[in-house]
């Protein structure tokens, strides 16, 4: 699947990949913002997105995701649906028509103590890896 437009120049191509890491690096920025972005997450994050196209070239999002224990969970939804339907409607030019958001489970905040132990032991594996 991938969304094609056609100009004076040529064909223009985007593929499902493409439209999915849009999706991705939204969900990934906004889990990051409310501070319930952990390994977990990160691990599983990539086969929680889905990308639909429908016959009119308007696509469809699927999103698994955990939400913030403490706050509204339909408030939450809601601006996750709103952050990745601004970003590819802005980045690719496409219109999105729907952005299933399915809360799988709820994490508490990230404190910054852990945070900053996060951010240590992915140094050290990277250090490691080298």
């Amino acid at each position: 699947m991938s969304i094609k437009e056609e100009n004076n120049f040529g064909q223009i191509n985007i593929s499902e990949t493409v439209l999915k890491n849009i999706a991705y690096k939204s969900l990934e920025k906004f889990l990051k913002e409310e501070k319930i972005y952990n390994l977990k997450i990160e691990k599983d994050l990539p086969k929680n997105i889905k990308i639909g196209k429908n016959e009119d070239q308007s696509i469809t999002v699927t999103v698994k995701t955990a939400a913030k224990y403490g706050e509204n969970i339909v408030e939450f939804s809601k601006k996750l649906q709103e952050l990745i339907k601004n970003e590819l409607e802005k980045m690719a030019d496409v219109y999105v028509t729907n952005i299933e958001v399915i809360v799988e489970s709820l994490e508490y905040p990230i404190t910054e103590e852990l945070e900053q132990s996060i951010i240590e032991t992915k140094e050290y594996e990277e250090k490691t890896e080298e």
